[in-house]
This record gives structure tokens, C-alpha cells and sequence, in this order.
């Protein structure tokens, strides 16, 4: 079963959340930056092995 939430509860929730537990937002919004980084990054890795995957031939021809 999963929960509908509303964006404006949720923001409020938040919002108080961040109040009474700063250090617990802080540490979840590290967390939440890194986990974007890597995909971001592995996104970038992907991308980079298709293009040499694809293009294989035409790099051996020129080195």
C-alpha cells in the first residue's frame, strides 16, 4: 500500500522537522548530495563507455 502525501504537509513537515533536529537535516542533506554525485558521475561513466564502445574502431584507426 503506499501513502499519497501531500507536497504542503510535506513541506511543513520538513520545515518543522529541520527546526527540532537540525543536525539529523544537516546529516541527511549530505547524504542526499553524495547519493546525487554518484549517480551523476555513474550517468557520466555510462555515457563516456558508450561513446568508446561505439566508437572503438575509429580510436584503434587513430592511434
Amino acid at each position: 500500500m503506499e501513502a499519497t502525501i501531500d507536497k504542503e504537509q510535506l513541506s511543513r513537515s520538513l520545515k518543522q522537522l529541520a527546526v527540532n533536529e537540525p543536525d539529523f537535516v544537516k546529516t541527511l542533506l549530505r547524504e542526499i548530495t553524495e547519493e546525487l554525485k554518484r549517480a551523476k558521475r555513474q550517468r557520466l561513466e555510462q555515457i563516456v563507455n558508450e561513446d568508446f564502445a561505439e566508437y572503438e574502431d575509429v580510436f584503434r584507426a587513430l592511434a
